[in-house]
């Protein structure tokens, strides 16, 4: 029998990788001779890209730019073959991400700048990658994306012709947008995909003083007002909707460059790096995380791998700290949910032994009806 282990993203630091271990030592003491794979994890704060590196490999390449405050970092991305092309692989977390957000105030986060994201697409430009993936996750950031197009040459002009200055969310004065220079930059050839990612924890988001409602809509709607005004002039297609997120998710000004656009980073990385196929080969699909509800199921990896494990009618068990059962259809992705039995009061060690003795329990009962 063959089982794969898949522990999704845990909160608070916990480590999936040692989640997966402990699963796969209850597995192996009642299966002893059962074909155990598990899916490679990161606990890195590097992302999707790490995970990408973790699985086919790749080079990291240091940058310097501006963060969302437009404080000076050093970063790195990715470097990879995708099919027999070079690949950059970036993740916006380093950049735009939440926690540089800690002890911002509301008027930070008013004039933080996605400047940065641009930054590091140039850097790959520069050398000759035309294959570009960025890893859009949650965002302190509210400039609709124009701060990175900013970086990329896009010319940003208030409403008296004067050219926004770079340091700062372009969107609060942004009254046109001149995008030739980009589109020279980028020129035909390069291709840039988008992946949203939503599994990043909303526990730090809880605590942030975002922007308030008058300041949301004055940013949304001068979105609004700018995209129709480069729909017009470079025949694009963007409507932003007001109350949808756009001004902090940022892919639509990627779509206004030509990006593709996918909902889901762990799908496409899936589908790259072969772990689809893995997973179709599979008995049984054993996954983890700390919480079962239906915000757990946003998680892009949780999801994924439940919904291609359904579509090949691979029995698939969740083992979980805790089961809210306040969501509707997602439950049908489960055969079954067992609880690890886990408190707020487990230390870590206790916390693996449970995860041990429950997947042992569970392998004993598919034994049973063997």
């Amino acid at each position: 029998m063959k089982f794969i282990i898949a522990p999704g993203k845990y909160s608070n630091n916990i480590s999936s990788t040692k989640i997966g271990q402990a699963i796969y030592s209850g597995i192996s003491r009642a299966m002893p001779d059962a074909q155990i794979i598990t899916m490679p994890v990161t606990d890195s704060k590097d992302g999707m890209p790490a995970l990408v590196e973790h699985t086919i490999g790749g080079r990291w390449k240091k940058v310097s730019y501006f963060d969302a405050f437009w404080s000076n970092r050093i970063g790195h991305y990715l470097i990879t073959k995708v099919g027999s092309q070079d690949t950059a692989i970036m993740d916006s977390e380093q950049v735009v991400g939440i926690d540089l957000a800690k002890e911002k105030t509301r008027n930070d986060l008013f004039h933080a700048t996605s400047y940065g994201l641009g930054e590091f697409i140039i850097d790959a430009v520069t050398d000759g990658i035309k294959n570009i993936v960025l890893c859009l996750g949650k965002t302190a950031v509210a400039d609709g994306g124009l701060g990175a197009l900013q970086a990329l040459g896009a010319k940003i002009y208030d409403e008296n012709g004067v050219l926004v200055p770079e340091g700062e969310n372009p969107l609060i004065n942004a009254f046109r947008v001149d995008l030739d220079d980009v589109y020279q930059l980028l020129g035909s050839r390069t291709k840039i995909t988008v992946l949203l990612n939503y599994t990043t924890s909303n526990r730090l988001s809880q605590t942030l003083d975002y922007l308030n409602e008058a300041q949301e809509s004055f940013l949304e709607d001068n979105l609004v007002f700018v995209t129709e005004k480069l729909n017009q002039k470079y025949n694009l297609d963007i409507h932003p909707m007001p109350h949808s997120g756009s001004i902090k998710t940022l892919a639509g000004a990627f779509a206004m460059i030509n990006a593709s656009i996918s909902r889901s980073s762990f799908e496409w990385v899936a589908k790259v790096t072969g772990m689809d196929e893995t997973i179709k080969s599979c008995n049984i699909l054993v996954t983890a995380t700390d919480r079962i509800s239906r915000e757990a199921m946003q998680d892009d990896m949780l999801n994924h791998l439940s919904r291609i494990a359904g579509s090949q009618r691979i029995p698939t068990f969740a083992l979980c700290n805790n089961f809210v059962d306040d969501f509707q259809s997602y439950e049908q992705l489960f055969t079954g949910i067992f609880s690890t039995q886990m408190t707020e009061y487990d230390d870590e060690m206790t916390m693996f032994e449970n995860y041990e003795s429950v997947a042992n329990q569970l392998v004993r009962t598919l034994l049973t009806f063997k």
